[in-house]
């Protein structure tokens, strides 16, 4: 750079020298900030340099694959957030690398968790992933259909009528049948505090001090487990005789266990080990004495979270249960399921229905209006996705009652086949090889459960 030329006047010697001296320190200074920019100048544009460099980079490793790409050599070093992102494509094919380490979701017979999906299925779960159903003010129309949805299960399970010509069934889409049973069950026990406090006079602070109990069968599902530890409630178990009644609760057993501090007993409508129903019809007469003689109020939740979607079309066809086990009970007071097992919808699905809202449902209902408009929430999680919703009124209306009652007759067909098969294998002895341990062809899940023959002493 080029620096300006300094002129000097004649002048005495003293006032020369001072003259050359300020000119001096003013040039030195010049060039001292001329080149701080000079420097500042570079600094940026290495920075700019760098900068193309990398979105060069980058647009080259997205035309290339992903194998060939810099970010398949670090797919295992994401432990933190990355400094710079990556493109989509790449990001897809990581994800999909990870994925084919899991088993075929198709081969998965073990979780009770619908593993099919048409393309218009996969479309509407992916459009429910953008609505927030907690949110009635901004999506009403997708509530609605959430509210049709209830409806349409509490119908099939005989809820009564809402009160009041009211429009809506009581009742919630859930996370699962988990978040069902936590909700009923939450439900039952402020029922029976409000109860039990007006029975003993108790005050508000002094019934919190009184621990209530449910009573269910050893067989429970994990649901409940959270239940008993999360709230504070006693577990009162019975443990089914396994050969005898094939892993049903006897209803006598059951009740037996029941006192004032009951809240409920819990029907489970298809255990997971081997499908069987529990007899809830024959525990509706035993609690239906039992609170005539005490003067009780217990009642009834049935865990419908893998037979509510197949005893329903079981007894469609013919093939049902010998008596109602639903809200035709007059002691069923609320009933859960998951719609993401035999209910066919996505993963994450599930519904609990009350039998009324009134001094029920009430109890774990909450207003909210601080996103623009009121709207209740009877669910124990806020913000989520509709999918759920969404598609189980996809598969509802898919398939209709026919279509679900003959899917439930192909799936006993299948396990009937595999149940005939093992019952036919014998052993050298000449005695079955297997013992068959489940409800068999009618009036349970589509299960098959056996054991080694005890008989043959094999270990």
């Amino acid at each position: 750079m080029k620096i300006p030329p300094i002129h000097f006047k004649t002048m005495s010697s003293d006032t020369s020298a001072a003259s050359g001296t300020a000119a001096s320190d003013t040039a030195a200074s010049d060039q001292a900030g001329q080149v701080a920019a000079l420097k500042k100048e570079l600094a940026e544009t290495r920075e700019l340099v760098s900068l193309l460099a990398d979105r060069i980079k980058h647009g080259e490793s997205y035309d290339t694959t992903y194998a060939a790409s810099p970010y398949a050599s670090n797919a295992h070093n994401f432990n933190s957030i990355p400094l710079k992102g990556m493109p989509a494509k790449h990001v897809a094919s990581m994800i999909e690398d990870v994925h084919l380490c899991d088993f075929n979701p198709l081969l998965n017979t073990s979780s009770y968790v619908n593993v099919t999906s048409e393309p218009e299925e996969k479309a509407v779960a992916a459009m429910g992933a953008q609505i927030n159903i907690a949110d009635a003010s901004v999506y009403p129309a997708s509530i609605e259909l959430h509210d049709k949805v209830v409806n349409m299960i509490a119908t099939m399970w005989h809820a009564p009528e809402p009160a009041n010509g009211g429009k809506y069934y009581a009742g919630a889409g859930t996370v699962g049948s988990t978040e069902g049973c936590l909700l009923a069950g939450l439900a039952l026990k402020f029922r029976w505090r409000e109860w039990y406090k007006e029975k003993h006079g108790l005050s508000d602070q002094q019934v919190l001090g009184v621990r209530p109990n449910l009573v269910i069968s050893s067989i429970y599902q994990a649901a409940w487990e959270k239940f008993f530890r999360f709230f504070d409630v006693e577990a009162k178990v019975v443990k089914p005789n396994l050969v005898r009644d094939k892993m049903a609760v006897n209803a006598h057993d059951l009740v037996s266990l029941c006192d004032e501090k009951t809240i409920a007993v819990v029907g489970i409508l298809g255990n997971h080990y081997n499908g069987m129903y529990d007899p809830i019809w024959e525990i509706d007469e035993e609690i239906e004495k039992l609170n005539a003689e005490k003067g009780w109020q217990i009642g009834i939740h049935v865990d419908g979270a893998s037979g509510g979607f197949i005893a329903p079309f079981q007894e469609m066809s013919g093939k049902g249960t010998p008596a109602p086990y639903d809200f035709r009970l007059k002691n069923v007071l609320t009933m859960s399921g998951s719609g993401h097992k035999f209910g066919e919808s996505i993963c994450g699905t599930g519904w609990v229905v009350f039998r009324q809202r009134e001094g029920l449902a009430s109890h774990v209902a909450t207003t909210v209006t601080y996103l623009g408009g009121s709207s209740d929430s009877l669910t124990l999680n806020f913000s989520r996705p509709a999918s759920g919703p969404y598609v189980q009124f996809y598969k509802l209306l898919r398939l209709g009652q026919e279509g679900y009652m003959n899917k439930v007759e192909n799936q006993m067909g299948v396990t009937s086949y595999l149940r005939h098969f093992l019952s036919n294998l014998k052993h050298p002895s000449g005695k079955p090889r297997f013992q068959i341990l489940d409800g068999g062809d009618t009036c349970c899940l589509p299960v098959v459960a056996a054991r080694l023959n005890p008989e043959l002493n094999l270990h």
